[in-house]
């Protein structure tokens, strides 16, 4: 099964932030493929340059690395935000990304 999951929360949350890399770490034992994670609203600053340092971005990078799916975030969202450069894992992309991969996935997840 396809899963597609976006990402809200800020780049401070922790135990959000925990919780949405425990979530996606357990779909893909449990046997689902990722399309993606797509960074939105406050957890566009996760995937900036400036956070390469931040171990949840290091993580994400790793998983995806590892289960060969894509990071996206939203470049609207990042240019309301003044960020303008991105971590290489992460691609900015726009919502027509993120309703591309949506119409492929089994389901939907928002985290928050």
């Amino acid at each position: 099964m396809n899963l597609t999951l976006i990402i809200k929360a800020d780049i401070h949350a922790d135990a959000r932030h925990r919780a949405a890399l425990r979530f996606a770490e357990q779909a893909l034992e449990d046997g689902y493929t990722l399309t993606g994670v797509f960074f939105y609203a406050d957890a566009v600053r996760l995937a900036s340059a400036a956070a390469v340092n931040n171990p949840y971005s290091q993580q994400w990078c790793a998983l995806a690395g590892q289960h060969q799916f894509g990071l996206v975030v939203c470049h609207t969202a990042a240019e309301r935000q003044g960020i303008e450069q991105f971590s290489d894992y992460f691609e900015p992309a726009g919502l027509t990304q993120l309703v591309s991969w949506m119409n492929a996935a089994d389901k939907v997840v928002t985290l928050s």
